[in-house]
C-alpha cells in the first residue's frame, strides 16, 4: 500500500472540510448520512458525500467477499488489508481531490469503523487505528452513540424476519472498541442515537455549519 505524504495526511493546507459519521450498525448513521444528502441547511451546496466500502474496485471486492461472490480472506489481517486498500483508493481518488477543491466531504464510516469492527479488544483497536495514521484526519467526527442492546433490537426489527448475523457479544465488543478509540478525541462530537431522526439531523447540520464558520474565520485571520 502506497504511503500518503505527511503533508497530505491532515487537512492543513486544504480549503475543504472533512466530516465523518461513525457508529455501530443500528445507530442510525446511514439514515443521518442520507438526511444530510438532501439537506438544504448546510450553508453550501459544495458538498461531496462518500461512504466506505466504496464503489471503487477495491470496495466492490469487499462487498463481493461479504456476499459470498468471492472467496473471503481466511485471516483477520487479510480482511484488514482489504479495508485499508479500499481506504487508500478512496483517499487518493475522492477525499483529497475534494478537499483540495474546497468541498465539504461527508463520509459514512472511516478509519474508526475499521478499528472498532476488526479488533478483538480495545488495545487491538488502538493499534489498528495507529496503523492508519497516514490517512487524512477528519475535521469533525459525528459519533452516533447507542447501547448495544438497543442497536441489536433495531437491527432485528429492520431485518423483518430475514436472517441477520449480529450478536449481542459482537456488538458489545464493537461498543467497547469505539469507546476506547473515541475517548478524549477533540474532533469528535457524540450524538445520542435515541434522538429522533429530525433532532439528529438538526444537530449534525449545526455542527457542520459551526465548523465551516470557524474555518472561514480562521482563514480570514491568516489572510489579514
Amino acid at each position: 500500500m502506497a504511503v500518503i505524504k505527511k503533508e497530505d495526511s491532515g487537512r492543513e493546507g486544504f480549503p475543504g472540510l472533512f466530516v465523518v459519521l461513525e457508529g455501530m450498525d443500528g445507530s442510525g448513521k446511514t439514515t443521518l448520512w442520507n438526511g444530510l444528502k438532501t439537506s438544504k441547511r448546510l450553508g453550501t451546496d459544495n458538498v461531496r458525500f462518500l461512504r466506505e466500502p466504496t464503489d471503487l474496485p477495491t470496495g466492490r471486492r469487499i462487498r463481493a467477499c461479504l456476499s459470498g461472490e468471492m472467496s473471503p480472506p481466511d485471516t483477520e489481517e487479510g480482511w484488514l488489508r482489504l479495508f485499508l486498500d479500499d481506504r487508500q483508493s478512496n483517499v487518493e481518488t475522492n477525499i483529497l481531490p475534494a478537499l483540495r477543491n474546497g468541498e465539504i466531504v461527508i463520509q459514512d464510516r472511516y478509519i474508526y469503523s475499521t478499528a472498532a469492527y476488526q479488533a478483538r479488544d480495545p488495545e487491538t483497536a488502538r493499534k489498528i487505528l495507529h496503523r492508519q495514521s497516514m490517512f487524512p484526519t477528519p475535521d469533525l467526527i459525528l459519533f452516533l452513540d447507542i447501547q448495544p442492546k438497543d442497536a441489536l433490537e433495531r437491527i432485528a426489527a429492520r431485518s423483518e424476519g430475514h436472517e441477520f448475523f449480529e450478536t449481542q457479544d459482537r456488538l458489545n465488543r464493537i461498543a467497547q472498541n469505539y469507546s476506547a478509540i473515541m475517548q478524549n478525541r477533540g474532533n469528535a462530537t457524540a450524538l445520542d442515537a435515541r434522538w429522533t431522526v429530525e433532532r439528529l439531523l438538526a444537530a449534525a447540520e449545526e455542527a457542520i455549519r459551526s465548523l465551516a464558520r470557524r474555518n472561514l474565520e480562521a482563514d480570514k485571520t491568516l489572510n489579514s
